[in-house]
């Protein structure tokens, strides 16, 4: 941790209560093809490019669909019914990393017009760099994310620490090298059993990032 420079963070379910309201909308895409995905179906994937899931959950459920409108349908759900809120911890959080000088990257699956148009540009400001989905080919579970965030702020893997809650991202970071900690914010431990730590809320987060 002394050598620690760069804390990078997933933003659904790590940074902003945002899972529940993302699984709505995907319940609603899929609702137009007479499937009624459970959370089970989504959870697991979050992390992964949407057209990813759109295509993982089709196969699933042996329907046809074009993964592209699917996605669409579901950005325009999410847009038009979601009550985002960052979990209570996170403000103090990141502003108190910053106070001490640590560069924080936002490392996400979610597009980056969906986050400009959904979260506080305020909030968005205090970090030194955001990836979305735009920015690299392959999203996670491949390393390619951490890696771009890590090169962008000029910092290695040995320099970095990665916040997540999803079994994908967290073979992200392990992909690109980096040490992660893993929250049960919204799956089991069983889920996260790669996460070099796992822990079960902000309040420890804070214990550990903040000393």
């Amino acid at each position: 941790m002394k050598n620690l420079k760069a804390i990078l963070f997933d933003f659904d379910g790590v940074l902003a209560d945002t899972m529940q309201d993302n699984f709505q909308a995907w319940k609603k895409a899929f609702e137009n093809f007479g499937i009624n995905i459970k959370k089970e179906d989504y959870f697991p994937l979050e992390g992964m490019k949407l057209i990813n899931i759109a295509q993982r959950i089709s196969t699933k459920y042996n329907i046809r669909s074009n993964p592209n409108e699917m996605v669409r349908l579901k950005n325009r759900y999410y847009l038009q019914d979601h009550s985002f809120s960052f979990y209570s911890e996170v403000p103090e959080l990141i502003h108190s990393l910053k106070t001490k000088g640590k560069l924080l990257a936002i490392v996400s699956a979610s597009p980056r017009e969906k986050l400009e148009k959904t979260v506080p540009q305020d909030f968005l400001s205090k970090f030194d760099m955001i990836v979305s989905a735009d920015d690299t080919k392959r999203g996670k579970p491949n390393p390619d994310p951490y890696l771009v965030a890590m090169e962008k702020l000029n910092v290695g893997p040995r320099e970095s620490l990665v916040v997540e809650n999803a079994p994908l991202g967290i073979k992200s970071a392990k992909s690109a090298g980096i040490y992660c900690i893993a929250l049960t914010t919204t799956l089991s431990k069983r889920y996260l059993k790669e996460a070099d730590k796992i822990i079960k809320n902000h309040e420890e987060l804070k214990k550990i990032l903040i000393k």
